[in-house]
């Protein structure tokens, strides 16, 4: 299962947010850029940005210090927040350079929107966040809830042509306390869209978990707090060579 290391960006920094809520937010480093590199350092293969002031405002305050990352990394950058006009999802494939970016809110308040990125990108670049509280879909940065059920939602994706989806129950996010397991692969199951699964993956135990969900589709798992907080083994080892190695001069992976 692809492991994709998560940054979350806010007014700069790299930051993780508990359950979604703005008095909860965790500062990580100053440095967002200097965390896609560490990630890179520790093999990643694909980065996810969130970019948290894009999805409340919609604004692209952080346009540039993403454009550092897409440029300095190596790897493919998954992007997401606040895309809501075809003219900015043209601008951050064609210009920005990233790989894949998220839709989300756009998803569900302009449906032609996506079956135009659709058309025009092609079902690789574009995968729908499917972010749930109790079952029902939030947008606007998770600060608004709808009375739209998740399921519901990625079956009308589908219907759409969408390929991919995000999950996550926004609840569990940044408590460490496990994945939404049984909402993971019931709409793994019941779709049978291609499933990244996110939201309070916090050990080996978890992953091993979402593992046995590939047979239905859930082939990844985004992370944050956990790769942030060393609850992997083998990271300790990787930061402790990062404490050595500064410079952080990465190859360009071809």
């Amino acid at each position: 299962m692809l492991v994709i290391p998560v940054i979350d960006i806010k007014n700069g920094k790299s930051v993780r947010m508990v359950e979604g809520l703005e008095d909860k937010t965790v500062y990580y480093s100053e440095s967002p850029l200097k965390m896609a590199r560490l990630f890179r350092k520790e093999n990643a293969k694909v980065i996810h940005i969130s970019d948290l002031d894009g999805a409340a405002s919609g604004k692209r305050k952080n346009y540039q210090l993403i454009k550092e990352i897409t440029e300095s990394v190596g790897v493919p950058i998954q992007l997401g927040g606040g895309i809501r006009t075809y003219e900015i999802a043209e601008q951050l494939i064609n210009e920005l350079g990233v790989y894949r970016i998220v839709i989300g809110t756009s998803a569900i308040d302009n449906i032609e929107l996506v079956q135009k990125l659709l058309e025009d990108f092609g079902k690789s670049k574009i995968v729908i966040s499917v972010d749930v509280r109790d079952g029902f879909l939030v947008k606007d940065g998770w600060h608004n809830k709808t009375n739209i059920r998740g399921l519901e939602f990625a079956l009308g994706m589908k219907a759409v042509g969408v390929d991919r989806i995000i999950f996550q129950d926004v609840g569990r996010v940044g408590l460490l306390e496990g994945p939404d397991y049984e909402g993971t692969k019931k709409i793994a199951v019941e779709t049978g869209l291609k499933v990244t699964a996110a939201g309070g993956i916090s050990s080996y135990s978890d992953l091993k978990q979402l593992q046995g969900l590939e047979v239905f589709g859930v082939d990844s798992v985004m992370m944050s707090r956990a790769l942030y907080e060393n609850k992997f083994p083998c990271q300790a080892i990787w930061r402790e060579q990062e404490k050595i190695d500064t410079s952080l001069d990465l190859p360009k992976v071809k």
